[in-house]
Order: structure tokens, then C-alpha cells, then sequence
């Protein structure tokens, strides 16, 4: 008689992520964007034909989609829920200790997907909860009445028939905090790369806040100058 599981098998996921180069991978695609075999075989200090077996692996067991572009085949995480499995083993991985030796423009803001996390991730948060603007529970969050008079004052509404959650609380990895998720994170996310608040790195999940964006954030946010003084600016 086979033992009885009460789970699905998730030794097939972990033995996917459990690999170096697919770690690294997924890693590389943690921001939401997309990027080529060859990309990632050069990120992941992996051989070609290494990386497409890899890669393969990966699309097959679920982690990620590709998508063909002329002679290249283009890779990204397939959901906005694989990136929210990835950020709770990061947390899960960095033990009660909380993460060492993390660059600190990482911890300061990068994306998580395609929303903001870090510090400045968390802050933004906070501001919203403190505000009454995000309400959370035991259940997720929700976005209240004075929420929804908030973002009409940003210009950012929700499409109809939107499937994704309205809000969701991602536990940041590194502030161990929560930041904002779902489609109001991605919203902010980027009306504010939009607005050059926050550029997008190359080779690098960090964003930096451009040297007018620190203004900006002050006032959408309520931020002052020392919660973001450690946030490296573009072009310094």
C-alpha cells in the first residue's frame, strides 16, 4: 500500500527550484520582465545547451511560459502566484535572522514581480493602512471607500472584469513587512516608473529613485527625507 499524502506533490516544485541554475533563473525573472535563453544562460554562468534543458524544465513543470520572438524563445515567470511562492522561501530561507550580506540598493526598492517591495515597498504600504485607504485581515485586504476616492485622485482605476485580486499583502523577504501586491500594487508600480519616479536597472531587480522622485514620493506618500535617505539615486 502507497503512503497517503495529504499534499500535492510538491516535490516535483521543489525539486525544480532546488537546482543552482534554475534557482538562479528564476531569480533573474523575479522582476517581471522577460528575458532570452541567452540572457539567462549568461546570468546563471550556464552553458547553452545547459540553460534550454533547464529552461525546458522549468515551462513543463509550471514556473515559467515562453514565448517565441523571431529566432529567440523569451522566458518570464508564468503567474504573479509563482513569484509570491518565491518571496515567501526567500523569507522561509533567511530564518528568523532575517538576510545578510543583501546589496542595500536591493533592500532599499527593487520589484518583486510588478510591484514595489523593499523598504520603500513596505513604507508605501504603511501609508496606505495608516490612511484607511487598505484594510487588512485575517481574510487579505481590501481597498476601502476613502481607498477607491485615493486612487481616482491618482488617476488609477480598475479595469472591468479585472481576475487578478484588487490588493494583496506580499511578505517582503527582506523587510520581513508587507508590501502591496495584486493589481494596486502593480498600479503604483507603474504609474511611478511612468512618471520616472523609479527607473528599472539593468541586470538587477533594485530600482532608483530618480532625483525628482524622492519630491514625488514625499508627497504621494507622506515620506520624509530620512526614510529614504539611503536610496541610491539614478545617476549617482
Amino acid at each position: 500500500m502507497r503512503p497517503r499524502s495529504d499534499l500535492p506533490n510538491i516535490a516535483r516544485i521543489g525539486a525544480l527550484i532546488g537546482n543552482p541554475i534554475r534557482a538562479r533563473f528564476l531569480g533573474a525573472l523575479m522582476d517581471g520582465g522577460e528575458r532570452s535563453a541567452g540572457e539567462l544562460a549568461t546570468l546563471a554562468d550556464a552553458a547553452p545547451q545547459s540553460a534550454s534543458a533547464h529552461l525546458a524544465s522549468l515551462v513543463a513543470g509550471g514556473l515559467l511560459t515562453m514565448r517565441p520572438q523571431g529566432r529567440h524563445r523569451l522566458y518570464r515567470l508564468r503567474n504573479e502566484d509563482v513569484a509570491a511562492a518565491i518571496e515567501v522561501l526567500c523569507l522561509t530561507a533567511t530564518g528568523q535572522e532575517g538576510p545578510r550580506g543583501v546589496a542595500d540598493d536591493l533592500r532599499t526598492a527593487r520589484r518583486c514581480y510588478d510591484h514595489v517591495a523593499g523598504r520603500l515597498g513596505v513604507l508605501i504600504c504603511g501609508f496606505t493602512i495608516a490612511r484607511g485607504y487598505v484594510v487588512a485581515s485575517g481574510d487579505g485586504a481590501t481597498v476601502t471607500e476613502a481607498g477607491d476616492h485615493w486612487l481616482a485622485s491618482l488617476q488609477l482605476r480598475p479595469p472591468p472584469g479585472l481576475r487578478r485580486p484588487l490588493v494583496r499583502l506580499c511578505q517582503d523577504w527582506t523587510e520581513r513587512r508587507p508590501h502591496l501586491a495584486g493589481w494596486l500594487g502593480a498600479a503604483l508600480c507603474s504609474s511611478l516608473e511612468k512618471q520616472d519616479v523609479l527607473r528599472r536597472r539593468a541586470d538587477t531587480r533594485a530600482l532608483s529613485i530618480t532625483p525628482t522622485g524622492r519630491t514625488v514620493l514625499t508627497r504621494l506618500f507622506d515620506l520624509s527625507a530620512g526614510c529614504l535617505r539611503r536610496a541610491p539615486e539614478d545617476g549617482s
